[in-house]
């Protein structure tokens, strides 16, 4: 008796025991530091679209920031779309969406890191 579909599932074990697994990247740590003084509002998406809220980013965070702050999340995809508010009208004059990407290591620290700044006068 000839089993005609066992050459096929051969081959698929074959196939699926040499395909290793691809490893998972760790994630990106990402710190925006506001500069300034007052309150402006901060979007930061994980992704290189712009605008930050495009389809193909996902937002990881977008809200209200003080002068002085650190903001810290974590992009998964290494890149991240970053626009705020700055000025008189702070919330509504937004900067324009600015892509950051080439972490780079910061003293103290062994994983590299997105790390930027904004300020609330200033786009």
């Amino acid at each position: 008796m000839r089993f005609p579909h066992a050459r096929v599932l051969a081959c698929i074990a074959a196939l699926s025991i040499s395909r290793a697994a691809p490893a998972e990247t760790p994630p990106t740590p990402v710190v925006v530091n506001v500069l300034g003084r007052g309150v402006i509002r901060l979007v930061v998406a994980d992704g290189a679209s712009r605008p930050c809220d495009a389809a193909d980013n996902r937002v990881l965070f977008d809200g209200r920031v003080t002068a002085g702050e650190n903001v810290k999340l974590s992009s998964q995809r290494g890149t991240v779309c970053v626009d705020h508010t700055y000025g008189t009208f702070r919330d509504s004059q937004w900067a324009g969406a600015v892509i950051w990407s080439g972490s780079t290591l910061w003293p103290g620290s062994n994983q590299p890191v997105l790390h930027g700044t904004v300020s609330t006068d200033e786009p």
